[in-house]
């Protein structure tokens, strides 16, 4: 003899509302994680631009200060001493001896010019003249400087170019800022300073 079926089974599935609670719950997780990462990413492209900001600020400099520790003192040539700055320096470098007279390289200059740019030139002004672009990412002004006959950074020159040379001595300090876009349209700046000296 067969017994009745219970008709209490045991429940094979979710109910639709416990699915769309766990949808919803899901949507929602989901959604924070999406906005913590879109926000990191975010704020590591900022900081990625930053960085390469200061790196090509750097690199620069650092080429500018290696041309200048080889230039020799007697050659060196800044049209303008301070207060006024100077976007421009003219030297040369001994390469040796030859016949016990000293041998002088051709002129060289580097020099801030049309507005963002920085370049290295030897002979400059003649047919064999030799050029480099260093950068194109220098600010027209010194960072905290404005054009209007003062010092407004306050290191005693005024209306600095984005490069700056002033001579001291045997030392040539040497002033730069670099500019460029982040990502969301903001402008990096990064300015440095350094002081080097020419040889005799």
């Amino acid at each position: 003899m067969r017994t009745p079926r219970s008709r209490s089974r045991a429940r094979g599935g979710f109910t639709l509302l416990e699915v769309m609670v766990a949808m919803t719950l899901l949507g929602l997780v989901l959604a924070n994680l999406y906005m913590i990462f879109g926000d990191s990413s975010k704020a590591l492209t900022r900081k990625s631009a930053q960085f390469d900001t200061e790196v090509e600020a750097r690199r620069v400099l650092d080429r500018i200060a290696m041309a200048v520790i080889g230039a020799e003192l007697s050659t060196l040539q800044v049209p303008n001493a301070a207060p006024n700055s100077s976007s421009t320096i003219d030297y040369s470098v001994n390469l040796g001896f030859e016949g016990g007279a000293i041998v002088w390289s051709p002129g060289r200059r580097i020099a801030h010019q049309n507005g963002h740019e920085v370049s290295w030139r030897e002979n400059p002004g003649e047919l064999d003249e030799r050029h480099a672009t260093w950068t194109r990412a220098a600010t027209e002004l010194l960072e905290g400087e404005e054009q209007n006959g003062v010092d407004d950074n306050g290191n005693g020159l005024i209306d600095e170019r984005g490069l700056s040379f002033e001579v001291q001595g045997r030392m040539v300090v040497i002033r730069l800022t670099i500019e460029k876009p982040g990502p969301d349209g903001t402008l990096n700046t990064k300015t440095l300073e350094t002081r080097v000296t020419c040889r005799n």
